[in-house]
Order: structure tokens, then sequence, then C-alpha cells
């Protein structure tokens, strides 16, 4: 390869942008040359995220203004709602590029279904239809040869890669899940959710068995073959910044021994250097600010409890979306992720 990939970030002022933009810095064939913003466009990288002076000085462009990039990716970090009508532009405008978008966009097919987890209506549904779904352990294939990514929603990534094992094992369910993300998940913009006084020393439940997130879990659960979920999530708001730390409970009765459970995520994760099997149940902290995906589990009594955490801004949406373009370049999928986060 001559040089190195190129990319368009656009929203890079969120968080997710921004979390993006610390992971591909430190990527070896990956390059930023275009960072594009709304409300933020003017200013430099690094007077919205003073971290990166020295480090990341690019300026915004406005999206508005923008012309179809020169880019061998166009990455999209905007709110829900807002990709849908970019893509369309750029594609109409001739971009040749791969697109991934963080967003929710393209992630469900049927328009009934964005109805129903977003309560509006399916933008496109033709790009919809033809975008892939980016959750990589489990489509790797359809992803290298994609040209619109569809980057998974945070909690829907740690889900799945905590029950598709059990679940290619024979173990249906049903599922009960319980799932604490940091306010970081609800993105940049102030709200009474995210406020400091409300969440500090306080776990709020919301979105009780209809999180927005349910929709592309089952919906991809039915493209691998598993059938129909018997899945009840339950999401809280913790009072952390980052990460996302989820328990999957299943009775099996005495038939599963924890040899079959072991064996069933060493065969589904063998060779995939970002997910680490932990004895136990893993700790939040060990993941936060990295790639990694930590999953362990406790059996007792017929009783099977797993545990997965992440981090939302890394495998929940940024280092997930790198690990789709790596796969897309033909690069293996930890290419430039394998470094930890923040140890203390």
């Amino acid at each position: 390869m001559a040089g190195k990939y190129t990319i368009s970030l656009i929203g890079a002022s969120g968080y997710t942008g921004m979390e993006f933009v610390r992971f591909v810095q430190m990527h070896p064939h990956f390059e930023l040359k275009q960072l594009v913003a709304d409300r933020s466009a003017g200013q430099s990288f690094d007077e919205i995220y003073p971290a990166f002076n020295g480090v990341i000085n690019l300026t915004l462009d406005k999206i508005s203004e923008m012309e179809v990039p020169a880019t061998d990716f166009v990455v999209l970090a905007l709110p829900h709602g807002k990709s849908a009508e970019v893509v369309k532009q750029l594609l109409d405008g001739g971009y040749t590029g791969r697109i991934v978008d963080l967003g929710s966009d393209f992630r469900l097919k049927s328009a009934e279904d964005y109805q129903k987890y977003y309560s509006g209506l399916l933008e496109y549904p033709d790009l919809a239809q033809n975008a892939v779904y980016g959750l990589t352990e489990w489509n790797r294939e359809a992803i290298a040869k994609a040209n619109l990514i569809a980057n998974p929603g945070c909690f829907a990534s740690a889900i799945q890669l905590g029950m598709y094992p059990l679940l290619k094992t024979g173990i249906n369910g049903p599922f009960h899940c319980t799932g604490i993300t940091g306010s970081t998940g609800s993105g940049a913009s102030a709200s009474e959710t995210t406020h400091f006084s409300t969440r500090e020393g306080n776990l709020k439940a919301y979105k009780v068995m209809k999180h927005q997130h349910e929709g592309e879990i089952r919906q991809f659960s039915q493209d691998l073959g598993f059938g129909v979920l018997d899945l009840v999530f339950t999401p809280v708001s913790g009072p952390i910044t980052r990460g996302i730390w989820i328990t999957l409970s299943v009775k099996l009765g005495n038939v599963v021994d924890a040899s079959t459970i072991q064996a069933a995520y060493e065969s589904s994760y063998s060779g995939f250097k970002l997910i680490r099997l932990r004895d136990g149940l893993p700790q939040l902290k060990h993941v936060t600010g990295s790639a990694f995906t930590d999953i362990g589990f406790e059996l007792q009594d017929g009783h099977l409890v797993v545990g997965v955490a992440i981090d939302n801004l890394g495998k929940g949406a940024a280092s997930q979306a790198i690990q789709n373009m790596n796969l897309m370049a033909g690069f293996p999928d930890h290419e430039g992720l394998l470094h930890v986060g923040i140890v203390l």
C-alpha cells in the first residue's frame, strides 16, 4: 500500500467524534484529512478539546459548506436522524469511497421497525437495505465487502457479544439483561438525564423493555438464523462518565456445564484479540478508554450469569468503527487498536 487511507470525519465535535479522533490518530494506516461539524465550524479541534493540543489541530469545516470529500473513508458521528440526508448528498454528489455511520439511521431495514423503535420515518430505505450491520466479530465477511456500514449501538454491541455464543450453542433463553451505561452515552448536549446533580450517586432505569437498541439486536439475531429472541432488557443510567456493564441471566437447568459454556465463547472468539475472556464477571475499569470487550460468566445450580464490559465510546462506537474500517481495508480487525485504556 502506498501511503495511508484518508478519512473525513463528519460530526467531529461530539463525544463519539472526539473518541474516533483519539483512536485513529494512533493508527498506522489511517490518516485524518478533514474534520466537519456544525456549531463548532471554524474552530480548531484542539480548541474544542484542549487535550489534543500539539496533536490534532485541524480546523473544522461546516457541514452545509462541505464539498464531496476526496478521502478514502467518510465516517459520520452525528446525532440520531442526521446521517441519512448527509449520506444521500454524498452519494448523489459522486462520492465513491466507503462510509461508516456511527448513528442509528441505517441499522434497521424495516420501516415498521424504525417507526416502532425510533418513532419516525425511515428515510431512504434503499440505502438502509444496502447498509451492512457492523458487528465486527459476527459479520466480518459482509463488512469486508461493504460500501456503507451501520455501526451498532453501544448496548447492542455488548448484549450481542455476550449472547450470541449461547444462541449458537442452542441456549435460546429466556434472557434477562440489565445494562448500566455512563453519561457520555447520551451525547455532548446537556440534558436533565446527563446533569451531574441527577446522575451522581444515582441509578435510574429508563426505556425498560423498549430501548431502541433492541430493534437491531432482534433483527440481526434473525439474520444470523437464531430466530426470534426471548429477551427482557432493563437499561440503567449510572453515575459514571463512560462504559457499559451488562449482565445476561438465563436458567439452564443441569444439562449444560461450565466447560460447555467456556467452549462456546472460546470457539466464537478464537483469534479475536479485542475480545478477552475473563474468569468470573469482568470489571468495567479494565476496558475504560480501550477497544476491548471483556466477557466472563458464573454458573451455579443451573443458573448462568454472563457479564460483558465495554467502553460505550470505544467498542460501543469509535473503536468498532475502526475495526470495521480495518476489515474494509484488508487489515486484521484489531490493527492499531491493541492498547490499554485508562488503568486507574
